[in-house]
């Protein structure tokens, strides 16, 4: 085959069912990163839970946003399993982030912990937004619907501690 000939075959090869399959095979990224990301934002919402252990509120807080956490992760790993994609929801994968899921050792101050959980919060649902962008469908729908949670958590997390102990508005 000449050149002229390749690139024949490659752009047949590249029509609608070719772009769809890419279009798909993005989307499936995209939710395997999330899932990812879940699941890290639930392991540390519990560490920041364990080292901050004066904060009842920030606690009963990241104990409910845990548990919520775990449940889109459940949804995304679904939504993977009906493409026929196996969610890598393994230790191994989510080492991967660590970088990005870093939390300083020993106890944590109030207001440290729920800046850093807000942080957190804020990242997720910035790349949750993007990964809404680059997707179609259901998978736009469900990462929409966590953007939308992840945002309200967000909203309803304690405020970061003033000086004088007391929450700020």
């Amino acid at each position: 085959m000449g050149i002229h000939t390749n690139r024949i075959v490659q752009s047949a090869a590249q029509g609608p069912a070719g772009r769809f399959r890419a279009g798909r095979r993005k989307s499936e990224h995209e939710l395997q990163a999330q899932l990812r990301d879940l699941v890290s934002l639930a392991v540390v919402g519990d560490h920041v839970r364990w080292v901050s252990p004066r904060d009842e509120e920030l606690r009963r807080s990241l104990t409910e946003a845990g548990e919520q956490w775990r449940r889109w992760a459940d949804e995304v790993a679904t939504q993977l399993g009906r493409a026929g994609i196996a969610p890598d929801g393994r230790v191994r994968s989510l080492a991967r982030d660590i970088p990005l899921n870093w939390v300083p050792d020993g106890w944590l101050a109030s207001g440290e912990a729920r800046r850093l959980v807000a942080e957190r919060i804020e990242t997720v649902d910035r790349w949750t937004r993007y990964r809404q962008a680059q997707t179609r469908g259901a998978d736009a729908e469900l990462l929409a619907l966590i953007s939308a949670g992840l945002q309200a958590q967000l909203a309803d997390l304690p405020k970061a501690a003033g000086p004088s102990g007391r929450a700020r508005s």
